[in-house]
């Protein structure tokens, strides 16, 4: 899957807006499975104004906590260069 597919796919099957507001908050207090789907729904706009850079910088943060999901987004996103600047050698990482 691209990394539009699986962000896509991810936060399409989370509830709606409402939501939204609990996971920045679960976010924001370091929770790595809602930064991994808040980065989702920023990157496809589910809900809130897409934000490429947004949803990698949540992607990362999940990541560096061990979030499988969010490694293998943020790998995408480094790869084809999509909120991030393009970097294999990040990518792969």
């Amino acid at each position: 899957l691209s990394t539009a597919r699986a962000g896509c796919l991810r936060a399409s099957l989370l509830p709606g807006a409402m939501d939204v507001i609990a996971l920045r908050r679960m976010a924001d207090q370091g929770d790595a499975e809602a930064q991994c789907d808040l980065g989702g729904y920023y990157y496809c706009g589910q809900d809130v104004p897409q934000d490429y850079a947004k949803a990698a910088t949540l992607f990362r943060r999940a990541a560096d906590k061990g979030h499988f999901d969010a490694h293998f987004s943020l790998g995408c996103c480094c790869c084809n260069g999509t909120g991030v600047p393009q970097d294999d050698r990040e990518a792969a990482r």
